[in-house]
């Protein structure tokens, strides 16, 4: 008999947030490449003010965690992250980040990450898990449906379904597995919530920047 893992069953009982994301205006525009250049601009600066207060969360959780290959996963997330989001804003974006003033939701969002920090840690995991997961599966999503010929935003299309996303999607992954394997019923039900309330803001986030405002 196969016992479902924590990362699967959250995920199959997210599902209906995912696919309300998925069909969000901005994740079909970016496949059909028919999305307006101002929205797709405007999700670039929003998305570097945010990715600033995750690379610190990530930073956060590899001080805390104590288990040596966990705490050499976030130094590795940490790399990755800054280097390829580095990559993709110096690709689009075209003005400073000082020039930039966050929306309510992506204010928010900062918050939540900020609020990560404080967590223990196996609800932090699971609070962090939407920004690998989803975005994977939204990244492969788009990728498998885009249209190629004549869309604009193929470099961010075929960034986020690199390889090398998805191995770090199934190490935070793991790390949550374990951590929920060894937690009461409690705390792994807290782990769901936190990891809902992930989703949520993500898909609030996508919709935020299609209307280019709060």
């Amino acid at each position: 008999m196969t016992t479902t893992v924590w990362s699967d069953l959250t995920w199959q009982q997210h599902l209906p947030i995912y696919h309300e994301t998925q069909n969000a205006p901005f994740i079909q525009e970016l496949i059909s490449g028919t999305l307006d250049s101002a929205r797709f601009t405007f999700y670039i600066e929003q998305d570097a003010l945010y990715l600033q207060s995750f690379t610190k969360l990530l930073k956060t959780m590899a001080h805390h965690i104590e288990e040596p290959l966990f705490k050499s996963y976030f130094h590795n997330f940490v790399h990755e992250n800054m280097e390829q989001e580095k990559a993709l804003h110096d690709f689009y974006l075209q003005k400073p980040l000082t020039d930039i003033t966050p929306t309510k939701t992506c204010q928010a969002f900062i918050n939540y990450n900020a609020e990560l920090e404080t967590l223990p840690i196996p609800l932090a995991l699971a609070g962090m898990l939407p920004c690998f997961l989803v975005y994977q599966q939204l990244g492969l999503y788009i990728f498998e449906q885009h249209t190629r010929q004549g869309n604009p935003y193929l470099e961010w299309i075929d960034t986020y379904a690199g390889i090398e996303h998805s191995e770090s999607v199934a190490k935070l992954s793991e790390m949550c597995d374990q951590y929920a394997a060894d937690a009461d019923l409690p705390t792994v039900s807290a782990m769901h919530q936190w990891y809902e309330k992930g989703c949520l803001f993500d898909q609030r986030f996508w919709n935020s920047c299609y209307k280019m405002r709060s």
